[in-house]
């Protein structure tokens, strides 16, 4: 072997340790930020909080590289807004007032001894909040039977038996809205619920709570369906997203899909499906036309591929990447972020200024457009440099990938900037099944989601849910069926107004005796 032969293996070889080698370093580097993350999301705050003094440096660094015109306006526009607000307002101290119209007990200390013959100067008050326990009543309906003596083939007259949600079930309608509410609302559990009761005395098994929020569902699902329809048909955006769920099965639990629907008409609606697929995400806003506001999962792509269904991209999953690489690359990381906050910071200032769709649309294309621009003209920059597999690389492909549909927003003024309202209340799952664990079987996952709309939908709305699934389980047996819609959490308040509902309620016995002791 010639010696230019060994050194050509030589240095073959040579480039194949130094390959293998920068591999092993990248898989190092991997992994320590892979173990830096895990600990953070461990022992760490869960919340994606910035500094924001690091994220105005690393944009000022910036400014100074680039000089780039819209940049520098921009930094000029932040520091000028910053010294216009001046000071900021401390946070207000002291005691929140009692509310008024809670039930007032007065009571009266007279001083010790005779107070005969003292002048009454003036009264020194004080007020606590203090804690009943709730209660709950027997209702004995009692329908006397009278018969006339003188004609007894006219029979026995009685009254009728007052009607129920579900037949021949022994609880009330305050109680089965009380059941509902503590468990799809405050997360108790029906074991947990058990337990309660029998700490008041009475003894209700789970497995009897179970049957009735069955009934329930039964009739309230008309509601849920309307709304479903109703949403599809008039809202300009819809906001989903989607987590899992465990479902209890023979052997061991499976794996189910809850899937939330925000509305831009005010529906919050809640679906169970077996898996998390295109088909589902079709079945799910099947009839829709109007924007789509959801993370870039590939679940949603048969849904674009629709003519009437346009794809709204979410600026905080965007961040949410950046955030993700300030472990491995701190500096640019933080130049990523410093843009979207001024998205957000500008969105907020129009927020503030409560423009109508068409002069908010005019302001974020004068506004936000310039930075929406600049931000991707630095992504394409800093795609170059930046190493394919590593947090900041995958986070500028996100970006770049998803500029069409991040860049929505400034089409139409009714669309928002993130899908953050969906997220939000897919947590009432996430925090559920932390109490409760599983569903029992597919029946009870569907059924969850009926109760779940409707808590979600009325605490959007600002109606009080326990009070409002008393009056429309009340309600419902009674009701015409083609005007179920105007049971729905955003028509409530107008609906209880009426004439007619105020008469089917006070009808209801068992109804009136829950509201007398609320």
């Amino acid at each position: 072997m010639t010696l230019e032969e060994r050194l050509s293996r030589l240095e073959e070889r040579l480039a194949h340790v130094e390959s293998e080698r920068d591999q092993y370093q990248q898989l190092y580097e991997l992994t320590t930020l892979e173990l830096q993350r895990l600990r953070r999301n461990l022992f760490g705050q869960k919340a994606e909080v910035v500094d924001p003094r690091q994220v105005q440096l690393a944009f000022e660094k910036l400014g100074a590289k680039e000089r780039d015109p819209a940049l520098e306006a921009l930094l000029a526009s932040k520091n000028s807004a910053k010294s216009r607000k001046g000071k900021s307002k401390s946070k207000p101290t002291g005691r929140k007032p009692i509310p008024e119209d809670l039930p007032v007990e007065r009571i009266v200390l007279e001083p010790p001894g005779d107070t005969q013959g003292l002048k009454h100067i003036r009264d020194e008050l004080t007020e606590t909040i203090e804690w009943r326990s709730a209660s709950l009543v027997r209702v004995i309906v009692v329908r006397p039977c009278y018969a006339d003596p003188k004609a007894s083939e006219h029979g026995v007259v009685a009254a009728e038996a007052p009607e129920k949600p579900i037949a021949r079930c022994k609880a009330g309608v305050g109680l089965l809205a009380s059941v509902i509410t503590q468990k799809h609302a405050d997360h108790i559990p029906l074991h947990r619920q058990e337990k309660i009761f029998a700490r008041h005395g009475v003894s209700i098994s789970r497995s009897t709570m179970s049957g009735w929020l069955q009934g329930c569902a039964a009739l309230l699902v008309r509601i849920t369906d309307a709304m479903h329809a109703d949403a599809l048909a008039r809202s300009s955006w819809i906001g989903v997203d989607a987590t899992g769920v465990l479902v209890q099965a023979p052997k061991r639990c499976k794996r189910g899909h809850f899937w939330v629907m925000v509305s831009s008409c005010g529906h919050v609606l809640f679906r169970y499906s077996e898996r998390h697929s295109g088909e589902d995400a079709h079945a799910l806003l099947e009839g829709f036309n109007g924007y789509v506001q959801a993370d870039a999962s590939s679940v949603y792509h048969e849904l674009y591929r629709k003519e009437d269904v346009i794809e709204a991209g979410c600026w905080a999953h965007c961040r949410r990447n950046f955030f993700e690489a300030i472990l491995s690359d701190e500096e640019r990381a933080l130049q990523a972020i410093g843009w979207i906050k001024s998205l957000y910071r500008i969105e907020r200032e129009l927020t503030e200024s409560k423009l109508d769709a068409s002069q908010r649309l005019v302001e974020r294309k004068a506004r936000a457009g310039p930075v929406v621009q600049g931000f991707f003209d630095w992504v394409k920059q800093e795609k170059i440099n930046a190493l394919p597999r590593s947090p900041l690389g995958k986070a500028l492909q996100y970006a770049d990938n998803q500029r069409q549909a991040l860049e929505r927003f400034l089409e139409d003024g009714r669309l928002r900037l993130d899908n953050n309202l969906s997220e939000l209340e897919l947590r009432r799952q996430v925090v559920g099944r932390k109490n409760w664990l599983f569903c029992g079987n597919d029946e009870a996952a569907q059924r969850n989601t009926v109760f779940v709309s409707l808590v979600a939908s009325c605490e959007r709305a600002g109606v009080e849910p326990w009070a409002y699934l008393r009056d429309v389980l009340s309600l419902l047996p009674r009701w015409n069926a083609r005007r179920v819609i105007e049971l729905a959490p955003i028509h409530w308040l107008e609906t209880l107004k009426r004439e007619e509902t105020q008469a089917l309620l006070d009808a209801d016995i068992f109804r009136s005796v829950s509201a007398a002791q609320a």
